[in-house]
C-alpha cells in the first residue's frame, strides 16, 4: 500500500470511527430518555433493580449504550449503583428539589444579566418569540409551543452576555426537558405559563433587573414544584 492509499484508508478508518460514536451516543441518549421518563412517570418506583440484560432486551439494544446510560442517569441522581449488587432507582424527589432550586436561581441572575444588557435588537427578538407564543396558545398547538419555551429561554441565556452560565445552564436544560415538556401537560398550565413568559419579557424590556429575576425565579418555582408534588404522588400512590 503507497502512501496515498494509506492516507485514505486511515481517512476512512477515522470516519467509519465517527459514525460509530455518533450512533452509540444517540442510543444512549435514547436510553436515558426512556430510563428518565419510567422513572419520572412512576413506572419504574424507587428501589426498583435496573438490569443491563433486561433494559437491553426490552429496548432493542446492546448493553454498551445501556451502561453509559445508567452512568449517566447515576450523574444526575435518578439511579444508584451499590458495588457487588447492582443498579436501582433512586428516590429522587428530593434530589430534583435540590436540582430545580439549583434551577431557578440560575435561570433568574440569566434574567437580571440580559434586562441590563439587553439591546433595541434583542428587545425586538424576545417579544418576536412572545407574540408567536400567543398564537400558538390561543390555537392551543401545545406541540410547537414546548420547544419555543425553550428557545425564549435560551434567548435569555445567550443576551446574559455569560458564557460560563448559559454552559451550565444548557446543561440544566438538557437535563430537565422532560419536566418541561410534562408540565405542558397540566390544567391551565399553557395560559398561566404564557402569561409569566410575557411577564419576564416585559420586565427585561425595560431594563428591570430586579424585577426581571424576580419573576423568573418565581415562574420556574412554581412550575417545578407542580411538577414535584405530581412525581412525589406518582412514587407514592
Amino acid at each position: 500500500m503507497d502512501g496515498r492509499q494509506a492516507e485514505t484508508a486511515a481517512s476512512v478508518n477515522i470516519g467509519l470511527k465517527g459514525l460509530t460514536t455518533k450512533k452509540v451516543k444517540s442510543l444512549r441518549d435514547t436510553a436515558v430518555d426512556t430510563i428518565r421518563e419510567a422513572i419520572i412517570s412512576g413506572e419504574l418506583a424507587p428501589g426498583v433493580h435496573l438490569k443491563e440484560r433486561e433494559l437491553s432486551a426490552i429496548m432493542g439494544i446492546s448493553t454498551t449504550p445501556i451502561k453509559e446510560a445508567l452512568r449517566v442517569l447515576e450523574q444526575i441522581g435518578f439511579v444508584t449503583t451499590i458495588p457487588r449488587k447492582g443498579t436501582f432507582v433512586s428516590d429522587i424527589v428530593n434530589t430534583l428539589s435540590e436540582f430545580f432550586m439549583i434551577r431557578a436561581n440560575l435561570e433568574g441572575l440569566a434574567a437580571r444579566f440580559a434586562a441590563e444588557k439587553v439591546s433595541d435588537l434583542q428587545i425586538e427578538t424576545l417579544r418576536g418569540i412572545i407574540n408567536r407564543m400567543k398564537t400558538l396558545v390561543d390555537s392551543g398547538d401545545t406541540e410547537q409551543l414546548e420547544p419555543l419555551n425553550t428557545r425564549f429561554h435560551g434567548t435569555i441565556h445567550q443576551f446574559s452576555e455569560n458564557p460560563m452560565l448559559t454552559q451550565i445552564l444548557g446543561n440544566i436544560t438538557s437535563v430537565d426537558r422532560s419536566f418541561r415538556r410534562r408540565a405542558l401537560q397540566y390544567e391551565g398550565e399553557v395560559e398561566l405559563g404564557f402569561y409569566e413568559h410575557r411577564g419576564i419579557c416585559e420586565a427585561i424590556c425595560s431594563r428591570n433587573g430586579e424585577l426581571a429575576e424576580l419573576r423568573m425565579r418565581e415562574h420556574i418555582f412554581r412550575t417545578t414544584g407542580k411538577v414535584l408534588k405530581n412525581l412525589n404522588a406518582n412514587h407514592h400512590r
